[in-house]
Parts: structure tokens; sequence; C-alpha cells
């Protein structure tokens, strides 16, 4: 029997004591914890958290648990003030719910998390003492999930036994892999043994010569050929194909200013490499001077691309697995061509596609006449060509240099070779290496000489030697294996190297592969989504993966005697089992991206307005504080940016560096977070930006309530203490901030997503004179019309046509009465029989409220209203008045055309479809058209490069 422990009024559970305990910092203990022994989906259970409180803990320390799995994304997370301490024991219950549906709902083990936070201020949480806790955490036990008839009993978890119940949860979704590669690496060896001593050997493959030899059929059969791979490819992309990333338009934007005359930089007169992705870069800035839509010509290019490293790819197997009539060797382009990975980065803006395309067609230049003792004329250049492939990759991506560094190593060792055996010189591996180097030391001077940094800024940002990051790299290979059926992929690699055909380079793909997914441990974690880092690295996997099917099919056809049926048999399995797995895949894409519904909201109809926005009320060079680094500033083409995060600010980067901080990931030294934040505030208003922008995440259980509270008031307090707890803002919404800092508006994303605007006071009290004009424009047209309260409309001016998901600038005229009630909205109705589009803004375009009015001024609201994605092509009227926030109560029109609602018709709006190529995804951002009063715009004084 195990001790109760009686403390006070209050009872140990048996198994916890006092004396077993994680110390923790502010006077501290935690001494063990309980939870149910099993949960099922839908049930709910109680989780006792254990702490003795040697002194009162303050007012706003709260406790946390997070119960989450390493096997899946489920991940529960519940906050709230610890229970009172009752003789200095802290019993603190949580109850938790498991989702019925989601990653939640199936069989795996929950670890149980825990600790203690600040909850104002940057959300520090206490130091865990002694056993240190990673991250600050407390490792407090676990719950096993299973389908049915769980055991609801209660486990005791005292802190002695955790390490081991930490240890035993980290391997657990390992061993799975672990058992089923060994068991393949076995079999494969297995099998070799017996061809070995029956001194039997594979038959060799055959090539293309079955294909008809009449031009016109040849040429139908190489189209049905290519149909099997591009028709499920090209599904696979118009399924994620409202996939827009918005880290594209940071390279967009390097290549803006090239063609704007600033340089290769994201901020004018900074040289900073924000990018990873030179040459994709480099490659934007033609079609970006001729004006076309970027992220068409990427989606383009991406296809294009994509296609071509799987025809690379193709070519490689056929060469080495040979291209018989049962079509095998095209088994790997099948699976690729529907990787829910490729489908949805080939056309996101971003550069997977070349960085997948060149390693691979380099391989194929090299691999195909390397062996030869005197290549063919057409391949006389081969080697040459394979190395300026592979530097042209290295300048796409950092860390293709792996894969040339791999690559380069056979070469490497056969000029040694054979300059000691043979004397002479391996022509081959010198041109190869001339290739490379002719293009990369170049590169990479340039690099040092114009950005003075042998390593992006992004180095400083997503990096660090935190065993927590390794920990998390580890998951993240774990997810990766489990995604689509790539792990499937791992277990058939062995059996690729039944053969000893083709063994350098077929080591070297292995090499690539495997180097790739410690890479994934090493960086700890993508914060983009479904494996993007290691697409260069996939088509090298596939193609081993298909060479060892391959394989296996001939093994199984020589054991079942060779003959036309048992041929017929097994490639139709192979067939079965690639065209399951591509099913499969294509599946996932076409469920988790909403099937074929076109394009999503193109990542703004917010960030590419705020960018407009700035640019409406904002003198160029100004500088505005924001997090996300993409459309935002592309369309604020000539103002900068401080970046919060830090990928295209040296100052944050090398702080987060030299703190020990990752962008994405906890660390040992989370610690240090206070002592950066407060450095960063300090630099914050040190370059004192004359905007910032708040982006606040709310979590999932509160958005009800926030969305309702921001429905009666569109600020801050809606918000709060979300807008407070982002931590990538350096804690930066304080009392201090309040005072510098005056809310502009909000852009509400979604329920869980708002982006805040604030403008620095001493600009804001000031009079815009882009919205305050001295005089009326002369001969205003348009509808005049006077309201309640002596405001009067003078007259409106409106863009009759614009495009889908595109803009039109609605302006009007006003002479106001004076100071009236801070909420005072105009508001805008786009209508078409059943359909509303409603526009809601402050007067002055957001600029000037009404309780800042002074008598007889003229302001001029000239709003760029936004066309929802779900608008469709057609006529609609648009419809205006002004309401009172608060209240809902419309201000009545004394004079004008009233339509009997207190709402004046303005004008019919003629919307045409959206037809790419022709029409632009986003309507691009000129400054000249955006800033009607340039000279009038508040002027920061800002000197340039501050």
């Amino acid at each position: 029997m195990l001790p109760v422990v009686v403390v006070g009024a209050l009872t140990l559970p048996p198994g916890l004591t006092l004396e077993d305990k994680v110390e923790m910092a502010g006077g501290l203990d935690f001494v063990g914890a309980t939870a149910p022994e099993e949960l099922t989906w839908g049930d709910s259970g109680t989780v006792t958290l254990w702490f003795k409180a040697r002194r009162p803990l303050p007012a706003d320390v709260w406790s946390f648990l997070h119960v989450e799995s390493r096997e899946t994304a489920c991940r529960i997370v519940e906050d709230r003030p610890p229970t009172a301490p009752v003789d200095g024991i802290i019993a603190h219950d949580v109850r938790i719910t498991i989702p019925r549906e989601g990653p939640c709902a199936e069989s795996q083990r929950l670890d149980i998390y825990t600790g203690m936070y600040h909850r104002e201020g940057n959300g520090a949480r206490l130091r865990v003492l002694n056993p240190p806790g990673k991250a600050d955490r407390i490792y407090a036990g676990y719950i096993e999930l299973v389908s049915s008839a769980p055991n609801s009993a209660l486990m005791a978890f005292p802190p002695s036994d955790l390490a081991e119940h930490e240890t035993e949860s980290e391997l657990r979704p390992w061993w799975g892999w672990i058992w089923g590669l060994l068991i393949a690496t076995a079999l494969a060896m297995l099998l070799r043994w017996l061809v070995t001593l029956r001194k039997q050997t594979l038959p060799e493959p055959g090539g293309l010569d079955w294909a008809p030899a009449d031009k016109r059929r040849r040429r139908l059969l190489w189209l049905g050929l290519t149909a099997i791979i591009a028709v499920p490819f090209l599904l696979s992309v118009f399924a994620a194909f409202d996939f827009i990333k918005d880290d594209a338009y940071i390279s967009f934007r390097y290549a803006q200013n090239v063609v704007n005359g600033n340089g290769l930089v994201f901020n004018a007169g900074e040289r900073l490499e924000g990018i990873t992705n030179f040459l994709w870069t480099l490659l934007m800035v033609p079609f970006e001077a001729l004006g076309w839509d970027l992220f068409q010509v990427s989606e383009v290019l991406g296809i294009l691309m994509s296609l071509g490293f799987i025809y690379f790819m193709t070519r490689i197997t056929v060469r080495f697995g040979g291209g018989e009539k049962h079509l095998a060797w095209l088994w790997g382009g099948v699976w690729i061509a529907t990787s829910s990975s490729l489908g949805l980065w080939s056309t996101s803006g971003l550069e997977q596609p070349l960085a997948m395309l060149l390693p691979v067609a380099s391989a194929w230049y090299l691999w195909r006449s390397w062996n030869e003792p005197v290549p063919a004329p057409d391949r006389r250049h081969d080697a040459v060509k394979s190395g300026v492939l592979m530097a042209l990759g290295c300048m796409t991506r950092p860390e293709l240099h792996l894969i040339a560094f791999i690559v380069g190593l056979p070469l490497v060792g056969r000029f040694v070779l054979r300059a000691v055996r043979e004397r002479r010189v391996d022509r081959t591996a010198v041109w190869w290496f001339v290739g490379l180097f002719a293009l990369v030391i170049p590169f990479h001077l340039f690099r040092y000489a114009y950005y003075g940094s042998l390593v992006p800024n992004t180095f400083y940002v997503k990096t660090s030697d935190s065993t927590l990051v390794i920990e998390a790299g580890l998951k993240k290979l774990s997810e990766m294996l489990d995604f689509n059926t790539l792990g499937g992929l791992v277990l058939l690699t062995p059996f690729a190297f039944i053969t000893r055909r083709r063994l350098v380079e077929k080591l070297v793909m292995l090499a690539i592969s495997l180097a790739f997914m410690a890479y994934i441990v090493k960086v700890g974690t993508d914060e983009m989504r479904w494996h993007r880092l290691y697409l260069p690295a996939l088509p090298f996997l596939v193609m081993l993966a298909g060479l060892g099917l391959m394989n296996l099919a001939r093994l199984l056809v020589r054991v079942a005697g060779g003959g036309l049926p048992a041929r017929a048999v097994v490639y139709a399995l192979g067939w079965v089992v690639v065209m399951g797995a591509a099913v499969n895949d294509f599946s996932f894409t076409y469920q988790e991206m909403g099937g074929f519904n076109g394009r999503g909201d193109l990542s703004g109809n917010y960030h590419p307005d705020m960018g407009k926005f700035l640019t409406r009320h904002e003198r160029p060079g100004a500088l505005v504080a924001f997090q996300d680094m993409g459309s935002t500033p592309y369309h604020a083409p000539d103002i900068s940016f401080l970046d919060f995060i830090g990928l295209v600010d040296g100052t944050v980067a090398r702080a987060r560096y030299d703190y020990g901080l990752h962008a994405f990931l906890s660390t040992e030294a989370q610690q240090n977070k206070g002592k950066y934040d407060a450095d960063m505030r300090k630099y914050f208003y040190e370059r004192n930006p004359e905007w910032a922008i708040l982006t606040t995440y709310v979590p999932g259980g509160a958005t009800g309530k926030v969305s309702e509270a921001f429905a009666k008031d569109p600020g801050p307090d809606a918000l709060y203490p979300y807008i407070a707890q982002n931590g990538y803002q350096f804690g930066i919404y304080n009392a201090e901030f309040k005072k510098r800092y005056v809310h502009v508006r909000t852009w509400p994303r979604s329920a869980g997503y708002y982006l805040s605007l604030f403008r620095r006071r001493d600009l804001w009290e000031q009079t815009p004179g882009e919205v305050v004009l001295d005089a009326p424009p002369a001969n205003l047209g348009g509808i005049k019309a006077k309201f309640d309260q002596g405001l009067e409309l003078l007259g409106s001016e409106m863009e009759t046509k614009t495009t889908q998901r595109h803009e039109f600038f609605l302006t009007t005229w006003w002479r106001v009465p004076g100071p009236m009630p801070k909420d005072l909205f105009f508001f805008n109705h786009i209508e078409a029989d059943k359909y509303r589009a409603p526009y809601d803004a402050l007067p002055g375009d957001w600029m000037y409220p009404a309780d800042r009015w002074k008598p007889e001024q003229i302001i001029e609201n000239r709003l760029l209203v936004q066309i929802p994605p779900d608008m469709r092509a057609g006529s609609y009227e648009v419809y205006m008045g002004a309401y009172f926030r608060k209240s809902g109560e419309r201000l009545k029109i004394l004079e004008g055309p009233s339509d009997g609602q207190d709402r004046i018709h303005v004008g019919t709006l003629e919307v045409t479809p959206l037809v790419p190529p022709f029409d632009q995804l986003i309507k691009p951002c000129r400054p000249d058209e955006q800033r009607k009063y340039p000279d009038r715009i508040i002027d920061p004084h800002r000197a340039p490069g501050t």
C-alpha cells in the first residue's frame, strides 16, 4: 500500500509526497499529478496538479496545462488561475475534453505538461529549477487515448518517475519505423544473399526499344505516358490552388526594389539578405519590370519546373531500372505527382519547384555518361552542365550546398583514385567542379561584398543549438514519415540495393535522403506546412523507393517462373500499390484544401489592403513595425518596415540569436525572453516607427466572446488580453505603447486572427491634410444630401467598374458641423438580389473620427472598397449612409435621395469576371494612384534609412 500524506485539510493522493518534488522559482514546488489512465474521444476527464507554495503567488500568475501528442497534431491547452492554496498546498483541478474529430480522434498517448506563467506582460513562465524543465515546462504524466471501453481509473505521477515516462513517450512514435526499417533491411539482405547463393542475377533491365518506330504512333505513345503523370499532378495542383503563401511576397518585394532602383534589398538603403532563394528572386525581376502578376508567373513556372524534375527523375529511373512495357519505371513519377507537398508548394509562389528541378537535372547530366570511357559527342559537356545546374541549385536554397557536397564526394574519390592508380586526370570530375565553382564562388563573393555576411539573415532567426529544437525536429521528422505515404517509401529503399547495379548513384541518393532528414531534425521545425523543407531531397527518395519496388517485382516474377501470367500479376499488383498510395495522397490534398474550389482569399483582401492604406496616408520612406513581412510591404512599395520576427531586420535577428532564442520554438534560453523583449522595446522606440501593426491570435475557446465584443467596439479593448500576448511583438502592448500610439483601425481576418493598426500619437494629433481639405473641389458632382445634426454631403464620385476580388474607390465630400460622437461610422452596402456586402469605416478613410471634427471643415472620405472573394460578377447597387456603432441607429437624411431606410443610392457598380492570366489576382499598388494629395500628407521628417 502506498502511504497517504495528509497536509492540513488536504490529502495527497497515494504515491505523492512533499519530499518528491520539482523546485520552481517563486517558492513553488510541483509534487505530482493525477490523471485518468485512459480516455476516448468525446470523453472528459480531470487532471489534478499538486503544488506546494512556500509563499503567496503574485496575482497575475496563472497555471497552464498542455496535453499533447508526439504522434499527431493533437494538442489541448487550458490556462486558468491556480486554485487557492490550503495550508500551502494547491490542488489544481483542470477538466479537459477530448475532441470527437480531428487529430485527437485516434489511439495515441497524450503527454501532460504544466507550469506557471505571468499573465501580464509578455507571459514569462516561472523558472523550473531542479530538475530543470525544458522551456520551463514540467512533464506531469500521460493519458492513453483508446477507441473504446477506456479504463478511467486515476494514475498518480510522482516527479521521480516522470523522466522515465517522458523518455518512453519520446521513443514511442519511432518504434514502428525502427522495426519496419530493420525488417525491410533484413529482408533485402536475405534476398541479396539468396541471389548470390544461387549465383543468379536479376535480369538486366530493358530499354525503351519496344516503343513503335512509326513517328505518329510513337508521339501518341509519349503523349499517353506523359498524361499518366501530368494529369494526376495537375489535379493535385488544382485541388491545392487556393494556397498562396504570404512569404512569397518577401522575394517579390526584393525584386520590386531592384526594378525601382533601390537594389536587391527589402527596405531602401538597408543591405540585408532576408531571402534564402536568391536565384528565384532574381528570376522574378524581369517579370516585375514588365508589370506582370508575379504570383501567376510563379504558378506557371512552378508547374513547368515540377513537370521538368519529374521528367528528369523518370529518365534516371529508366537508365537505372529499365523501361519495359509494364511501365514500372513510372511508379515513382506517379507517386510524386500526387504528393500533397508538391501539389501545395508547386504553386505557392516560393522556390520549391526550382529547388527540386536543378539537383535532379544536375544528377541526370552527370550520371548518364560519367562511366563512359569516351562520352558520345552530344554528351561531351555533360559534366560541366551538371556542375552549372548544381551551382544554380546552391544559389536557389542554402541547403542545396549539402546535395552538391554529397554528389561531389564520389567525384573527388574517383579523381584521387585515377590520379594515383592510373596517373591520369579524371576530366569528368574536373569539369563538374569547374561548372560548380565558376558560379558558386562569385555568387558568395557578391553576397559577402553586398550584404557583409556569408549567411542570410534568416539563419539568426531560425537556428539554435538547443536540445529542445532537436526534440522538435525529431517530432517533425516522425510527422513527415506519417504524412501521405512517405514512410512507405523509406521502407522500400533497402530493396533498391538488392543488386549492385549503379551502386554509387544509389548510395548518393540514399545519402541525400538521409542528410535532409538530419537537416529537418537540426532546424527543428518549419513554420510552413506539409514538410516543405524536405522537398529538394524527395525526388531522390522516390527514385530509390521506385527502384526498390521494381527489384522486388523482378524477384517475384523470377520466383513465379518468369512467364507472362506471372509478370502480369506481379506488375498489376505493383500498380495497385502505387495507385493506392497516389489516391490516398490526392484524397488528402482534396479534403484539406476544400476540393476544386479555385483560389481562396489570396492571403489578402487584408494584407494588401493594409499596404495600400499605409501608402494612401503616409509619405515615402516612413517606417512601419509589423510581423508579417509579405504582401503588406509589397503593396506599400516605398515604405520601410521593422520586422518584429526579424526575418528582414538584422538587429532583431541578431538579438534573438545572441539570447539563444528561436523564432518558432522554445529553447532552454527561454528565460532570456524578458531581457530580449526589453532590449527590443528599446530598439522599437529608438527607431520610433510612424505606424505599428499588432497581430492578435485568439485561442479557439475565446473566439466567440471576442467576436461579439469586437462587433460592438472594433478596437484593441475587445482583443485584450490576447493582443498583449503575441510573443513576437516584444511585449510592446503596454501602458507606454498606449501613451505613444493611437489605434486607427483593425482588420478582422478571421475569428481568431486580427490585425490592428496604430499611428504614432504626435502624428495622429495633427490634422491629416489628405483628408481635411481647405475647400471643396471645384465642380463637385454626384449625390448631395443633408443629414440630421448638421452633417452635409457635398458630392460623390465612384468608380463604376471593377473586377472580381479587386477594389474600387468610392469618394464622398462632407461639410461637418463640429464634433460628433466618436462611434459615428459611414456605412456602404453593395447589393444585388439577396446579396449584400457591407463596408463600414470611420470618417476620413478611418483617419478622422467624428469626435475630432471642427465646425465647417471639409472632409474627403476616399475609401478603397475591397471586393469580397465570394462576390460574383454582375451589376450591384451601391448605397451609403451614416450610423452610430454602439446603438446601431442611422443618422436621418433630411434632404436628398433617401431610399426610405436613411440610405443614399450612390451608383451602380459593374463587377467583371476575374480572368487569369489577363487579370492580376490582386490589383497592384501604384503609389501615385493611392496618394491623391501627396504633399498634404503629414511629414514625419524621417531621415532616409533610419
